[in-house]
């Protein structure tokens, strides 16, 4: 009977090998199918990857501001444009600005007055502005600028501009008229200067001028010698921004005393060694 147990039970293992290893050997092929086609998923979703990585790296690009090229110098002309200082100053500088942008407000309060009192009171710098009105942005700075060319009709365009910066909440019609009267200008003059755009077209053409010049921010400033020709001066720095008083200061004394370049000294020659003959005694 035990015999007979043990017969059964060997055949019966005999059986389960028989049909397990043609099994094994199927799932075994299986699992190799199954690898190689996980292998090139992968490669496929790593592929994929790589390529949106590129396009992720491609729009952080666009999106995050690169730093402009070096400003390469520009003739900007400054014919009938107001002038503070003197003409024959060493440097000029011209100002894009727009009475209503709030980052002009704060050049005009932090900057403007010490570059007066430092540089153009004591002869040394022209200021000249532009009008860059943003209309999109500030919708009565257009007006503002006529506004000051209106009271320049009248002699009074830096009382003007002084006053429009320093309430730039009130340049609708009722504050530049306001502003006037405060001024002591001929209301009706003015009103007529005002109605009739006889400085539209004026301040439209620095707008021109200006995006030819690549501004496009406010306040933006050009700097260079002063030069002969009174209706131009070539630039040779850009400011783009509010920026403190100390860049325009090195900015305008690197024009009038321009940094020296300092000379690479050569290094010293080695003394020519001699040769077998030469060191002899005597030679």
């Amino acid at each position: 009977m035990r015999t007979l147990s043990k017969k059964c039970a060997l055949l019966a293992a005999l059986v389960a090998a028989w049909f397990l290893v043609p099994a094994g050997r199927v799932c075994l092929a299986q699992s190799n199918d199954d690898i190689k086609t996980l292998v090139k998923e992968i490669q496929e979703m790593k592929a994929a990857q790589d390529a949106m990585q590129k396009d992720i790296t491609a729009i952080k690009e666009r999106l995050i501001p690169q730093p402009p090229p070096p400003f390469q110098g520009a003739d900007i002309s400054i014919k009938g444009d107001p002038s503070m200082g003197n003409k024959d100053a060493r440097v000029t500088l011209v100002e894009f600005t727009d009475y209503q942008c709030p980052f002009c407000g704060r050049a005009y309060r932090e900057t403007y007055p010490p570059v007066v009192a430092e540089y153009v009171k004591t002869g040394k710098v022209r200021y000249i502005v532009h009008d860059y009105p943003l209309e999109q942005l500030h919708p009565n700075a257009f007006k503002a600028a006529e506004a000051a060319h209106c009271a320049g009709d009248q002699g009074k365009y830096w009382e003007m501009h002084d006053r429009l910066f320093g309430d730039q909440k009130a340049l609708d019609e009722k504050g530049l008229v306001a502003s006037a009267q405060a001024l002591g200008l001929d209301a009706k003059q003015f009103q007529q200067c005002l109605d009739t755009g006889k400085f539209k077209a004026g301040v439209q053409s620095e707008v021109d001028a200006g995006r030819k010049l690549g501004v496009t921010g406010t306040p933006t400033f050009f700097l260079g010698p002063t030069g002969n020709d009174p209706d131009k001066f070539r630039a040779t720095e850009k400011i783009g921004g509010a920026f403190p008083y100390t860049a325009f200061k090195k900015a305008i004394d690197d024009i009038i005393s321009p940094p020296k370049v300092k000379s690479v000294a050569k290094p010293a020659e080695a003394p020519a060694q001699k040769t077998a003959e030469q060191a002899k005694p005597g030679s």
